[in-house]
């Protein structure tokens, strides 16, 4: 019978331990979690915000037409005056000619007329720019829409720090010439309110981790312009209330507002009783019909979305695919948006079939609208890449992925983070693959992208992380400690020494270190990494049994079996706790357990062990033949492994050797080679251990010659 290096069985544990362990850590790396779960929050700059307050044309009262020219004198002869266009009057004609220009979506010729109609007020008021007061001040009413549809426009064009400008001084103007509580100074507040949440999102591109506006609120970062934004609906929300009753439309809209501002501090039962309360105003005032009643349906699905309550949510998603549809038609952006969402509703149900219908005809729906390249049919395309990723279908995904790249490519800026995220998608499929050349390109390309935006990042780091695993997979230790000790440093700046992403490098960095026998430094990598579990996660995590698992490791390995032991007896009862008692992850610590046992001479709890083992994995053979033989309906933990249960006879048939049973021995044995046959490997993995002559074997006498 042949032999196995010890070494394999232990490095084939440790391998269990890593790779389990990388599925918790890259975030932005992660298929399914940032890409397939995308928020889009529905919005469309000409309703549901409420940034077009004053969509109308502005009266003239005609006793105020005239006025008398700065330069009119008494004629001699005739006694008459001079007279000429008020100043007030031509700048309410040059806004109506913009309200004409913007109505038929001449944007920048709107532009130009609320410009110079607030040019002319400056003139004719001696206004000088800059903060308004109660002697700086234009003393017209007029000068509201003015300032409101200026700002309209810099927000359309993404200007958001000028458009913060143009609205703080109609908010002044308005609480100097009507009042603070006056529905023009919640009008304002409102527009404002907008503008720092869309600047909340724009920060969400860079490196908060930095910022001293940045606070902690539940967990996740607070940035400044979040509390700004909802501090200045509150106040429009109070304002309005107070002025316009709670069932007006316009309270609706701030409902509508703070409702998102919850949903990006992931506070989805929050935004849910926001979106409700402004629903029922919406249905009651505006009908549902109405474009806003759906905006706000589609908002409440997404947070019920979520929330993994998928049945409420595609019911308020197909309500707005129902309205849409009747304003819209099938070929709109919109249209392709929230087919996409109902599909990936379907996928997280396991109704693949539908799904994939779905996410086709929301792409055909989404090309009919806005052409091959836009930057939408590219977040289309990655939706479909990750579905195909969740069935397997890499080549698929593969080819979705590229597709996307290559549109977002041509549409977006070179550094834009949509990216980011698809070619670290496309990295993942190749080191899925085994394709390490072209992973480790893929995410390089990516590393490239966040060093040229970022000195600092926690995506630098992520992305370092998943480069060092590449390389360290491609058999290049070296090269892969390189980027593993950059991604650690820079996780200890930006995200303190006991932060949860740090654990995980140090257990990427121990477990290199352990197959190099470098144990001394491996066993206090993976040390610390307890001890940030423990203090993040509590003592009874999965994560927390990995890193005493690879602890037990290093003591096993070290010949510290007492210290391995105990190690080994923590990590089963914690996997115990959060897994079962029939995991396959028990089944290999209780093989662990065993292993240690039998080297420090304790056979009978070594024996007892591994046929607990061997239970385990006897059961889970038999849930996959009940899960084949009824279709494959019942869901099952993982495949049987007619190799691990191979090996585990192994030891058991070496412990019956070494106390001389023969007959178990040799059943177990037996079994093994038949298993390992199953397995598709040799019979002579079977390793006899001892010597087969210190077996006693009673023989009776024998008989007396005749």
């Amino acid at each position: 019978m042949g032999a196995t290096s010890s070494n394999a069985s232990v490095d084939s544990m440790c391998n269990r331990s890593q790779l389990q362990q990388q599925q918790n850590d890259e975030e932005v790396n992660k298929l399914g979690a940032g890409v397939a779960r995308t928020s889009y929050i529905y919005q469309r700059m000409d309703f549901d915000e409420g940034m077009h307050s004053f969509a109308n044309v502005e009266a003239i009262e005609a006793s105020k037409f005239w006025t008398v020219g700065p330069s009119s004198v008494y004629a001699p002869k005739d006694n008459m005056k001079c007279y000429e266009v008020s100043p007030i009057v031509e700048a309410t004609l040059v806004f109506n000619v913009g309200q004409v220009h913007r109505r038929r979506g001449e944007f920048d010729a709107a532009a130009k007329s609320y410009d110079r109609a607030l040019e002319i007020l400056q003139i004719a008021t001696g206004f000088v720019p800059g903060e308004v007061t109660n002697k700086n001040v234009i003393q017209h009413p007029v000068v509201i829409p003015i300032l409101h549809n200026v700002g309209q426009l810099q927000y359309r064009r993404g200007d958001l720090n000028v458009a913060m400008t143009t609205y703080t001084s109609a908010l002044k103007h308005a609480q100097i010439l009507y009042g603070p509580r006056h529905v023009h100074a919640a009008s304002a507040l409102n527009c404002l309110g907008v503008l720092h949440y869309h600047a909340n999102s724009s920060e969400s591109d860079e490196d908060s981790t930095n910022s001293a506006e940045t606070t902690k609120k539940n967990g996740k970062p607070e940035r400044s312009s979040t509390r700004k934004a909802m501090g200045l609906f509150r106040q429009a929300l109070s304002i309005r209330t107070e002025n316009l009753g709670p069932d007006h439309v316009d309270v609706a809209t701030t409902l509508n507002n703070i409702g998102r501002i919850h949903v990006q501090q992931d506070e989805f039962d929050k935004a849910l009783h926001f979106y409700e309360d402004a629903l029922v105003i919406r249905r009651k005032r505006l009908g549902t019909n109405s474009l806003d009643y759906a905006a706000t349906a589609f908002n409440a699905g997404q947070s019920l979305h979520q929330k993994g309550e998928l049945d409420q949510a595609v019911e308020l998603y197909r309500e707005f695919l129902r309205v849409a549809l009747m304003k819209f038609g099938h070929s709109h952006r919109d249209v392709a948006v929230v087919l996409s969402g109902i599909a990936q509703i379907h996928q997280e149900k396991r109704e693949y079939d539908k799904a994939l219908e779905l996410y086709e005809e929301s792409l055909c729906a989404g090309r009919a609208a806005l052409g091959e390249y836009h930057s939408e049919i590219a977040m289309l395309l990655n939706r479909m890449g990750n579905f195909y990723f969740e069935r397997e279908r890499l080549e698929d995904a593969l080819r979705c992925y590229r597709r996307g790249l290559r549109i977002e490519r041509r549409v977006l800026p070179t550094d834009h983070p949509n990216i980011v995220v698809t070619l670290s998608n496309l990295g993942e499929i190749h080191r899925q693959r085994y394709e390490w050349d072209d992973a480790a390109t893929m995410y390089c390309d990516a590393l490239e992208i966040l060093r040229k935006k970022y000195e600092n990042h926690v995506d630098i780091a992520s992305t370092l992380n998943t480069i060092g695993l590449i390389h360290d997979q491609r058999g290049d230790a070296c090269l892969s400690l390189r980027y593993l000790q950059e991604a650690l440093i820079m996780r200890r700046k930006l995200l303190g020494d006991d932060h949860i992403d740090v654990s995980a490098t140090l257990v990427y960095i121990g477990t290199i270190l352990y197959r190099k026998s470098v144990f001394s430094v491996a066993m206090e990598l993976f040390s610390e990494a307890l001890r940030i579990r423990q203090t993040v996660l509590g003592r009874d995590h999965r994560d927390v049994a990995f890193a005493l698992y690879n602890i037990a490791l290093v003591h096993q390995q070290r010949g510290c079996y007492e210290q391995a032991i105990e190690y080994y007896a923590e990590t089963l009862r914690v996997e115990k706790i959060v897994l079962g008692e029939r995991h396959r992850d028990v089944s290999m610590t209780l093989f662990k357990l065993g292993e240690v046992n039998k080297a420090a001479g304790d056979l009978e709890e070594a024996l007892k062990c591994f046929q607990k083992s061997l239970d385990i994995e006897r059961s889970l053979d038999e849930s996959t033949s009940s899960s084949e033989s009824d279709g494959g309906r019942r869901p099952q933990q993982t495949s049987s492994d007619p190799a691990a249960m191979a090996r585990t006879l192994n030891e058991i048939g070496n412990i019956h050797l070494a106390r001389g049973d023969v007959v178990p021995m040799m059943d177990a044995f037996n079994e093994a080679s038949r298993l390992y046959r199953t397995a598709g490997l040799s019979p002579n993995n079977v390793v006899v251990s001892g010597h087969l002559y210190a077996l006693e074997f009673s023989c009776p006498e024998a008989a007396p010659a005749a």
